[in-house]
């Protein structure tokens, strides 16, 4: 049985974040793997099939603060990272 429809939320969002932030241009595969992963380490699983399914049941209010939380694990995972590359 495959289940490919089923990721978590914020891991979407987040990927489009980054691919879009021009401080990841010319970074490492290992630097942005460790953003993702500490940045995704701070905020709750939110498992969905689909994210327009997710977004069709939120209201406006949630899906800024879905963002807001995103955006601020976001800059404390790069913070954490450039502090200790190693």
């Amino acid at each position: 049985m495959v289940t490919e429809n089923v990721h978590n939320y914020y891991e979407t969002l987040l990927k489009g974040l980054i691919n879009r932030d021009e401080r990841f241009q010319g970074k490492s595969q290992d630097f942005v793997e460790d953003v993702i992963c500490v940045t995704l380490n701070q905020l709750p699983a939110f498992y969905v099939r689909f994210d327009v399914d997710a977004t069709f049941y939120m209201s406006e209010g949630e899906i800024l603060q879905i963002e807001e939380k995103l955006k601020n694990a976001l800059e404390t995972a790069i913070d954490k990272i450039e502090k200790n590359p190693d």
